[in-house]
């Protein structure tokens, strides 16, 4: 059974999540355990005694946990949802839960999805279940007896250098702003959500760098630009005459505040849109031209130059190496050749 002084705690992040960042939550956490330190707490009635049975309960207390941890609203909403979703099936309270819940819930859930997909799902439902069982709110963990859905390696969907030259040609053809945006990623490798977020000052002309706040694990980083990057985006800026703070806006203008016309700050979706567009104009027709096509070729083209992994883990801004590797740098046949020649033909 939880303490009565956790579940209040719980409460209070609860209440309060959804106004507060996480480095705010985690103070406040702090300040009330501090406060409540040497303290019993006990309830005036019983009625509340079966909130912490509740599943929809739980879950917010879980989500309030999620924020404290540092997660991105996007991934919490994900945990909640994957976990929301099994409960509303086997319809059983969270802490009836048990390894055949789980198992039949992942094969009705995986129909149709391919495997990646399915082992996301358990990576979901064991935070929830292994978080629930650390809190003290259930007596074992059912997710730990759920075996043999790992992720499978998919292929590293990336432009080579005869599409990136394509590509580059066909953003030539489209207007400053285009051009800037395709320049920006193969320089840089930013996702999509980072993109979205940049804004004018953000640039610095003078060294060639942007820093931002990484889309995923919350840290500044800092990105550089190429020749051709660089000069894209002056001339992209030059032709701009809004106020807008946001480093790329809408072609169509709309009226703001002042009643004066600006563009809005370009959405996830519409970039996407540009690159997929840009991307069929080049005649790249087996892949689709994603955002984040271009920072797998960004990482590709960097190991393939004999950049360290390192370097191109900090450029990416992931928090471990193997997931650059993995994921991000495509296995290459010519650095394998180049490997040979060098330790095995040379010997």
């Amino acid at each position: 059974m939880v303490a009565r002084k956790e579940q209040v705690i719980g409460n209070i992040l609860i209440a309060v999540q959804a106004a507060l960042t996480s480095i705010q939550l985690q103070i406040l956490e702090s300040a009330i355990r501090e406060a409540l330190q040497g303290y019993q707490l006990e309830e005036e009635c019983t009625e509340l005694a079966t909130s912490i049975d509740d599943n929809e309960y739980i879950l917010k207390l879980f989500a309030a946990n999620k924020k404290l941890e540092g997660c991105k609203p996007g991934s919490i909403e994900q945990y909640v949802r994957q976990t929301g979703d099994l409960l509303q099936r086997v319809n059983k309270n969270y802490k009836d839960v048990g390894k055949d819940d789980i198992k039949l819930y992942l094969a009705w859930y995986g129909q149709g999805k391919k495997p990646n997909t399915v082992a996301n799902a358990k990576r979901y439902l064991g935070s929830f279940f292994s978080w629930a069982h650390d809190e003290g709110y259930i007596s074992s963990n059912p997710i730990r007896a759920v075996k043999g859905i790992k992720p499978v390696q998919v292929e590293n969907i990336h432009l080579n250098l005869e599409e990136e030259i394509a590509v580059r040609d066909a953003a030539a053809t489209c207007c400053k702003r285009d051009m800037a945006i395709i320049d920006l990623l193969f320089s840089t490798g930013l996702r999509v959500g980072e993109l979205a977020a940049l804004d004018r000052c953000d640039v610095d002309f003078k060294n060639s760098s942007i820093t931002l706040q990484s889309e995923k694990s919350g840290r500044y980083r800092t990105v550089y630009l190429d020749v051709r990057a660089r000069r894209h985006l002056e001339e992209y800026l030059l032709t701009r005459e809004d106020n807008c703070e946001a480093l790329f806006i809408t072609s169509r203008m709309y009226v703001n505040v002042y009643g004066t016309r600006e563009g809005k700050r370009l959405c996830r979706n519409a970039y996407e849109d540009i690159t997929k567009r840009i991307g069929l104009k080049a005649g790249i027709t087996d892949k689709s031209c994603t955002v984040h096509v271009f920072r797998r070729t960004l990482a590709t083209r960097l190991s393939e130059r004999g950049c360290p992994l390192e370097i191109i883990q900090e450029m990416l801004g992931h928090a471990d190496a193997g997931t650059t590797s993995r994921h991000y740098v495509a296995k290459s046949g010519s650095r394998l050749r180049k490997a040979a020649e060098q330790y095995l033909i040379a010997a």
